[in-house]
């Protein structure tokens, strides 16, 4: 909810959305095969810097989304660096008795490599995401010519999420006013209350929704209000001096 708020609130709101889905992939997809990491360090600052002083998200909320997923990161590279093994081989190695946990040269510059495509690709990602809403990416999709039954279960579902939410948060807040969660047996008593309450209301709602939908007209078909948006000249022309700018640090590196 939060990224799509922003999303909303975004500098580049104004910039065509398949334009940037299409700049977020692609630098994505060169970061993956160039696995250069001068071409990744340069996308995760181009990329964060262009997310956070032209879309003008909040530094803060920038940094607080990526934690997450870089303790993951880490923790996956660590498993791609150390091996287990029964001599003391590699580089570094620690004995514990019975086996012994190695690194090798190799295995840790495997480890760097794809720890920074990963980031590099999140930034990208997450430039797409803080710039452009869902409701925008899904009809990129479909101009894309993914099958429309797809993409509108795509858009219904996303929407309902948020009606959920709201179902949620209100038996919530009621189950707090009556001390609900006030030890833990009540408190899992409680969740599991709200749990098959929700459900039911889900399905009430469903109901309910796709009545609204017959009584507007609804065939069988979705349709949305879109603005249009074109692809600027300049725009065009950055895109393309900051791919050449991405092969020209990968190649001389290699």
């Amino acid at each position: 909810m939060k990224i799509d708020y922003y999303a909303y609130q975004s500098g580049m709101r104004e910039w065509n959305a398949a334009f940037k889905v299409f700049t977020a992939l692609a630098t994505l997809c060169m970061v993956i095969f160039l696995n250069r990491i001068a071409a990744s360090l340069f996308v995760i600052v181009s990329m964060g810097v262009l997310t956070l002083f032209v879309g003008e998200i909040p530094y803060k909320v920038y940094f607080r989304y990526l934690l997450l997923p870089l303790s993951f990161m880490i923790f996956s590279c660590v498993v791609i660096a150390v091996s287990v093994g029964g001599q003391p081989v590699g580089e570094w190695n620690i004995s514990f008795h019975f086996f012994y946990l190695y690194c090798t040269g190799e295995s840790l510059q495997t480890a760097v490599e794809v720890f920074f495509k990963a980031v590099a690709g999140m930034s990208a990602l997450y430039m797409m995401s803080f710039s452009t809403p869902m409701s925008e990416m899904i009809l990129v999709l479909q101009r894309a010519h993914l099958p429309r039954l797809f993409t509108e279960l795509m858009h219904l579902i996303y929407r309902y999420i948020f009606i959920l939410f709201d179902a949620a948060y209100q038996m919530q807040t009621a189950a707090k006013a009556r001390l609900g969660y006030c030890s833990f047996m009540q408190s899992c008593r409680t969740f599991a209350a709200i749990g098959g309450n929700l459900f039911v209301i889900s399905l009430k709602k469903a109901n309910a929704y796709y009545d609204a939908l017959l009584a507007r007209g609804y065939d069988g078909r979705l349709e949305f209000l879109t603005e249009k948006k074109p692809v600027k000249v300049w725009q065009v022309l950055c895109s393309m001096l900051y791919f050449a700018g991405i092969l020209l640090i990968a190649l001389e590196r290699v």
